[in-house]
């Protein structure tokens, strides 16, 4: 569900005085032509802009549910979606609905039955994205930072929180919880089709169906093989031994670090760009075959399945998604 959300909205009708309370606590800083005022409302940075001493533009960057629930463990549906925009609003003393959205973060957190780095080392790659590992979590991006796809352990990154930014969250979690979401941080008029994309349009059924869309597509696109799993049958096959030391060797040095040094080969041939591309080719098909032939597929048929019924069942039909209430956590605790 709807998570971080960024924009702006200029202030023609507002005075110095509106924004007396919310002001106490900013840090000052001098621009160009003025200066601004900066604060932490709830996890939400607000940043106010002053040209002679009178404000111009109020700036925003934030995690709604952190903002209404105190965590993002806990989701907004569209409703309560709606409830944290305008008790924002209220905060402001702004109509944060009129502003000028320029990045919104969607995601779920996914129960699964065994542990996140099991899943998170079988998502290899995403076609013509960047991929970065970290520990337990993987994300996929464009070098112009347009989109991202993460993938992370949302219980370990939750707990690193104890005692900052995170309140009342049962630490003691017991589940194997994995957070997917998409980053949408430009060109959101395109993605949309709409000229100039406000916060009140996550509200159009059109919109809400495209980030749906935006979010099982990329999970789709996503290359997969449950690394680990061992094809001794190989072993039986004319040059089953090159093969079977191929794939291990692949296991080893990982996915990502033996197609980065591929793509980094300039060989000395009529066109090496062909030969890389053949390598790469090589590669999948090892894996393809892998996973064909592996006896044991269960950890992709779970999250498979789990993210296809979370599209149908839960984000299309607009239902209560997992995690709506802290009851919803009782059973986890």
């Amino acid at each position: 569900m709807i998570d971080t959300i960024k924009g702006y909205i200029f202030l023609n009708k507002y005075r110095r005085s509106d924004f007396k309370e919310l002001l106490k606590d900013s840090r000052k800083s001098i621009t160009k032509y003025g200066y601004t005022k900066t604060m932490n409302l709830s996890n939400f940075k607000i940043t106010i802009s002053f040209e002679n001493h009178e404000p111009y533009k109020l700036s925003f960057n934030g995690s709604l549910p952190k903002f209404y629930h105190g965590n993002n463990l806990i989701h907004l549906d569209w409703s309560t979606t709606k409830d944290a925009i305008q008790e924002l609003s209220d905060n402001l003393n702004v109509d944060i609905s009129k502003a000028v959205l320029t990045r919104v973060d969607f995601g779920v957190n996914i129960p699964l039955n065994h542990h996140v780095y099991e899943y998170t080392e079988s998502l290899l790659a995403f076609p013509r994205l960047v991929t970065m590992r970290f520990r337990d979590s993987v994300t996929f991006f464009n070098k112009i930072d347009s989109r991202n796809f993460i993938f992370y352990d949302k219980v370990k990154e939750l707990n690193k929180r104890r005692g900052r930014t995170e309140n009342n969250l049962p630490y003691n979690l017991k589940e194997n919880i994995l957070r997917y979401e998409i980053q949408l941080k430009k060109n959101l008029k395109i993605r949309f089709g709409i000229k100039k994309v406000r916060v009140k349009d996550l509200f159009r059924d059109t919109v809400q169906n495209k980030l749906v869309d935006y979010w099982f597509k990329g999970y789709e696109k996503v290359e997969k093989m449950a690394l680990g799993t061992d094809p001794d049958y190989m072993l039986k096959e004319y040059n089953g031994l090159q093969k079977y030391m191929s794939y291990h060797g692949l296991e080893r040095l990982g996915y990502d670090r033996v197609i980065g040094k591929i793509s980094e080969q300039n060989f000395e041939v009529k066109n090496s760009r062909v030969k890389r591309s053949k390598m790469r080719g090589s590669i999948k098909k090892l894996l393809k075959e892998v996973e064909e032939n592996g006896l044991d597929k269960g950890i992709l048929d779970e999250l498979n399945n789990k993210i296809i019924y979370i599209k149908d069942y839960i984000l299309l039909n607009k239902s209560v998604p997992y995690f709506n209430s802290e009851k919803d956590l009782e059973k986890y605790y």
